[in-house]
């Protein structure tokens, strides 16, 4: 049962395969390789533009796995990035699972980790112990060392079509039982950038408004608003000395 209080991006987070909409080529390699007998990936790398499914592709598959909720570690380097957390997770890793077969450590963010730190991770990607899976997802590849993403299956997610997004804010209007015009939906597919996470915050903040004109200039604002906040962020790192 989903939880009512969460919002809808949280609430409506694909929970397996079924439920991702779009990048059907990645899911199907990806059910494919899962599927398979022999030759098990260590390391996958999910890399694509933010907000659509990366982090939730990474659950998924530990789902698949049968990895237990105490054996899914996951790390927002964003906030950690140095070597003394690497080293961590090479001295945990170690380690039998604790509720299954295998252990999964998920790194967000991952092109965040300094230098020194991709090279003791580049350690561990060389020879995980057989118990041991790594998940990195990435917005930016190319700051990932060379050697790094050979050590891994890497696969591209995409932005989503505008035709795929309506037809998540469809189903999730449904679910929510309201009844949301579609003009205000394909306004939402429009400005969401083909970002499944976007479009829901945005069809979370115009859910519960009834005049449909005031809802469509509501989404034109909220998608202003956050194009100043990109243009401002990227204008303050390229003045960082």
């Amino acid at each position: 049962m989903r939880d009512k209080k969460l919002p809808l991006h949280t609430k409506y987070r694909p929970q397996n395969f079924d439920e991702f909409i779009g990048n059907s080529s990645v899911i199907e390699s990806l059910r494919t390789i899962l599927m398979r007998q022999s030759g098990e990936i260590r390391a996958f790398l999910f890399t694509g533009p933010s907000g659509t499914g990366k982090t939730t592709l990474a659950r998924i598959i530990s789902k698949e796995l049968h990895c237990g909720e105490r054996d899914l570690y996951e790390y927002n380097v964003a906030s950690i990035r140095g070597i003394d957390t690497i080293r961590e997770i090479a001295s945990n890793c170690r380690y039998a699972p604790l509720n299954g077969k295998i252990k999964i450590y998920l790194l967000d963010e991952c092109h965040k980790i300094t230098t020194d730190a991709q090279h003791a991770l580049l350690k561990l990607l060389e020879d995980p112990p057989k118990h041991v899976r790594f998940i990195l997802c990435t917005t930016d590849p190319e700051k990932l060392i060379k050697t790094i993403k050979t050590r891994c299956t890497t696969f591209v997610l995409t932005s989503l079509r505008r035709s795929e997004l309506v037809k998540i804010l469809k189903w999730v209007c449904t679910e929510e039982k309201v009844d949301v015009g579609l003009p205000v939906l394909q306004k939402i597919a429009e400005c969401a950038d083909g970002s499944p996470r976007q479009a829901l915050v945005f069809l979370d903040q115009v859910i519960d408004i009834e005049d449909e004109e005031i809802a469509l200039q509501t989404i034109v604002n909220l998608s202003v608003g956050e194009n100043n906040i990109i243009d401002l962020c990227q204008e303050l790192l390229k003045k960082k000395p």
